[in-house]
């Protein structure tokens, strides 16, 4: 395999229903999408869903089953509050001794990339797809891991120590919400340093989001993320109906014009890839 992409979802309940290959639901359309766009190409990439919603949402699940018995009203709103809002919250970095929440959601990812890293070698190429809250969550595994590689050198294991990231793509992504406590604002370093040459000239933070998404935000007007963001693109995604409804949040999964974006990046860093002769 030439690259690595990984898949996170982002806020809301989402089933664990997983394919013969072992990809979540959320995950499945999109990287169906990204074969058929990728045609013959698609032998080279190695696809990972990275799954962290179990962590939380048989909490929300429960504390909404009790809800039944009680007198309360807009309860379709509650639950959408509950699991949406409820991720967002629940998630949050204090002391373990307090709540492990937020490595319980890290490890879920660090055990899809460890399932990821079994199909490819430990230099290849990796690509993140983050949707929602994924992207903060991704950025805060990437920063959390940052701060442990901070020499120079290549580890041992560079793509588990992420330092072979040279693709991310954020989608109705949120992470403006939680910079404001934040002064500087500093981002992660992007790209990774244990690439080829070839592949850090390709490597690109590319952050998509539908002009009537609320949950979406371009992110370069951020202070200090223009220097790792190489570009914010309004897309509307969806059927008509939706693309100019908040609806559009969730809409980007199994949108073409989403799909053709993601596919063309991918076939420009596989040809990087296939020029650099890597197996």
């Amino acid at each position: 395999m030439k690259l690595a992409v990984a898949i996170i979802h982002g806020i809301g309940t989402q089933p664990d229903l997983r394919d013969d290959d072992g990809q979540h639901a959320f995950a499945q359309t999109l990287i169906a999408g990204l074969r058929q766009r990728l045609g013959s190409d698609a032998n080279q990439v190695a696809f990972q869903s990275l799954y962290w919603a179990s962590v939380l949402d048989k909490r929300q699940l429960a504390y909404l089953d009790k809800l039944n018995d009680q007198p309360v009203r807009w309860r379709w709103l509650r639950r959408i509050v509950t699991l949406f809002l409820g991720d967002a919250s629940g998630y949050r970095k204090v002391s373990q001794a307090y709540d492990t929440t937020y490595e319980e959601v890290h490890q879920c990812l660090r055990s899809g990339l460890n399932a990821l890293r079994a199909k490819v070698d430990a230099d290849t190429p990796l690509v993140v797809l983050a949707h929602s809250l994924g992207g903060h969550i991704f950025s805060n595994f990437v920063w959390d891991q940052q701060r442990i590689n901070k020499a120079e050198e290549c580890p041992l294991d560079p793509f588990l120590a992420l330092e072979t990231l040279s693709g991310l793509i954020t989608f109705g992504c949120n992470i403006p919400l939680f910079t404001f406590a934040y002064s500087p604002v500093v981002p992660i370093r992007f790209p990774g340093h244990c690439l080829t040459q070839a592949v850090t000239e390709q490597a690109r933070w590319l952050n998509l989001y539908a002009p009537a998404d609320p949950l979406g935000y371009p992110l370069r007007p951020l202070p200090n993320y223009a220097a790792v963001v190489a570009e914010d693109r309004a897309m509307p995604v969806g059927p008509w109906h939706k693309r100019h409804t908040p609806l559009s949040h969730l809409m980007y999964w199994d949108d073409r014009g989403f799909q053709r974006y993601v596919a063309a990046y991918l076939h420009q860093l596989l040809a990087v890839c296939k020029g650099s002769g890597k197996a």
